[in-house]
């Protein structure tokens, strides 16, 4: 099976710095096969025999402990996992420079609906959308500042998520169908 690891916190802000080589290494050292990175933010792609995403996840985590020191908390999706996700994206998203569009992939355990529901977001100025694995958010740029995201990274929620802008997140999913 094809999967994507999306490390949560690494190379930013200069506190956990990992080179992609390294991760990359680290995950073939593993057993797994099909090995690549993309961009320094912690996205691996890779492939394994093994069904059980949270398995991998729990394996991987402890891996990178070992390894690099760093206790990094990621979450593991296969590609048809990970292209409903991307589906769900709302079209009018894609290509519009007046908002800035993420993807939050929540770690599992973690309700994405009732994230959502804590934060309430202001529909004037930003459009969020919870599905399974993930919260799918759209800012205007002109109010970034005033976007209830600021909440959610104030709050305990923020910790069992990793955020990639919509950008990366369409080409993850390029990658992981093999048309990238």
């Amino acid at each position: 099976m094809r999967y994507v690891a999306l490390l949560r916190g690494i190379n930013v802000g200069g506190r956990t710095l990992v080179k992609m080589a390294d991760l990359k290494a680290c995950f073939e050292n593993l057993g797994f096969d099909g090995v690549s990175t993309y961009i320094a933010s912690g996205n691996v792609l890779f492939e394994s025999d093994e069904a059980d995403a949270a398995a991998l996840a729990t394996t991987i985590e402890a891996a990178i402990e070992q390894r690099f020191e760093l206790p990094v908390k990621l979450v593991v999706l296969d590609r048809s996992a990970y292209a409903r996700i991307v589906k769900a994206i709302p079209k009018p998203w894609i290509g519009d420079g007046t908002v800035r569009a993420n993807v939050a992939f929540v770690r599992p355990g973690t309700d994405a609906k009732e994230v959502v529901r804590a934060l309430e977001p202001d529909p004037a100025i930003e459009e969020v959308k919870a599905v399974d694995g993930a919260i799918l958010w759209a800012t205007r740029r002109d109010s970034l500042n005033r976007s209830a995201m600021r909440k959610l990274i104030a709050g305990a929620a923020y910790k069992e998520l990793t955020v990639r802008n919509l950008n990366t997140t369409l080409k993850l999913n390029e990658l992981l169908a093999g048309l990238g």
